[in-house]
């Protein structure tokens, strides 16, 4: 809702154009403002700050990133590769001396010309001293270099999938461990209105005793039923304790800090879908079933890898450099050379072939898996919706069963009040409510873990993954 008190600005004829061109993106803006701040006043904005702040989503989203890394890693094999090589050798020993032949023709030569026009003390053994090239490479056809970029997106779709697989199983906790929180302070708050009435039952019926007009085994029932009151109660109280402190637990809050209170409009408890809808969007939006799906790309993509080995690869190189035995960088002591360069493995021992049946036999296991994991996913569907749908039914008879008990405890305190029952049926009456009033709590805290319970297994929560 935009403010009411922002006075509007008079237009002007030179800034009237401006305005109106921002008038769409300032509404844009306040909508987007509008919805978030509606969202923090509610248990979705609550699991979506949880999950931003989880260190455990942390963790899945760096070993995406990690994934992301590999698959950039990958995609540079396609691309020229620039390297820088330098040698320098100290030659001795018994090796090719270029010189030993070249040195006697040129001293002939001087003989015959009575002169000493050609050297005679050339140094040429090989390798010469010095070598420094750059050779620029670039794969033309690396069938293992394609292989090995399928794998690695793959693998990335799949660390991706279990990412949105551990999201949704979070939110799915942080949704539970809130509503049993929620329920069990309103259990406490029950519990805690009930016992005044049970302090009165057993001082009524001690007096009672005390008058001769009861036996002591009403003054032992009434202490019963107190203490199991109050027992109750300290189970309530824990369990307020534990569910709140577990969710505190997985939102990275303060083990003692207390949970934002919401109301039932802003659980967001949607309206129980049809099970063909959930069924439908279940096998589109499932993890489990993408990360299977790369998994089984991955393994497909393993078997080519291995398979690549039987094709031959091919890359250009170029290489332009300098070698002598000293080191001079000149026009006259360059040389370049251009290659392609040819690999192809004949034979292994069959080690390519034993690979490339691994790799397929993987697939073939996992793609069996397939059909497996989908009747799974549509029994954990089903029978999240039939339990779902059982516990909403539910409520109706509870809610009736509440209107039943309030309407006899009027009843029975107005004519109580007309001092025409005793007090001890106004107190089986007011419990008989108690134990109405926790049952309606359950029915519907029940019905709306149900409804979690299947948002989790049709992948319809969270609606957007962060």
């Amino acid at each position: 809702m935009f403010p009411r008190n922002v006075a509007t600005p008079r237009p002007r004829p030179s800034t009237a154009a401006p305005a109106v061109r921002r008038a769409p993106l300032l509404f844009l803006a306040a909508l987007a403002g509008a919805r978030a701040v509606a969202a923090q006043g509610t248990l979705d904005g609550f699991v979506a700050d949880a999950l931003r702040a989880s260190r455990t989503q942390r963790q899945e989203q760096l070993a995406v990133a990690r994934a992301d890394a590999q698959v950039s890693e990958a995609r540079g094999r396609f691309l020229p590769s620039a390297t820088v090589n330098a040698r320098y050798s100290d030659v001795s020993g018994h090796v090719v001396d270029i010189g030993s032949l070249i040195n006697p023709a040129f001293g002939a030569l001087n003989q015959l010309m009575h002169a000493n026009n050609f050297p005679t003390n050339l140094d040429l053994r090989l390798p010469l001293r010095q070598e420094t090239t750059v050779r620029l490479a670039q794969p033309l056809f690396q069938p293992a270099v394609v292989a090995a970029y399928q794998i690695s997106t793959n693998l990335r779709d799949a660390q991706n999938a279990e990412r949105g697989a551990a999201t949704r199983q979070l939110a799915h906790d942080l949704r539970v461990a809130y509503l049993t929180s929620r329920k069990a302070k309103q259990a406490v708050a029950i519990y805690a209105a009930s016992m005044p009435l049970a302090d009165e039952a057993v001082r009524l019926a001690d007096r009672l005793v005390q008058n001769g007009k009861a036996t002591p085994d009403a003054l032992f029932r009434a202490r019963a039923a107190r203490s199991e009151l109050a027992q109750r109660q300290s189970d309530a109280q824990r369990q307020l304790v534990d569910a709140t402190e577990y969710v505190n637990l997985l939102a990275e809050r303060p083990l003692d800090a207390p949970l934002p209170e919401f109301d039932d409009a802003a659980l967001g408890i949607d309206s129980l879908p049809a099970l063909e809808d959930a069924l439908a969007h279940a096998r589109a939006a499932r993890e489990e079933r993408q990360q299977l799906a790369s998994a089984t790309g991955a393994a497909r993509a393993q078997r080519r890898l291995a398979l690549s080995s039987f094709l031959p690869a091919i890359s250009v190189a170029l290489d332009y450099g300098f070698q002598g035995n000293e080191y001079r960088f000149a026009r006259d002591a360059d040389f370049t050379t251009t290659s392609v360069v040819l690999s192809w493995n004949l034979f292994n021992g069959a080690q390519d072939a034993a690979r490339a049946h691994q790799a397929g036999y993987e697939a073939e296991r996992l793609a069996s898996q397939a059909s497996v994991v989908d009747r799974q996913i549509e029994l954990q569907v089903r029978a999240a919706h039939q339990a779902a749908v059982v516990a909403r039914a539910a409520i109706a008879t509870a809610d009736d069963r509440v209107v039943a008990a309030r309407r006899s405890w009027e009843l029975v305190r107005r004519r109580y009040e007309e001092g025409m029952v005793p007090q001890v049926d106004l107190l089986d009456v007011r419990a008989a409510l108690t134990a109405a009033e926790l049952n309606r709590l359950i029915t519907a805290y029940d019905y709306f873990t149900r409804r979690v319970e299947l948002d989790r297994a049709a992948a319809l929560y969270p609606r957007t993954l962060p």
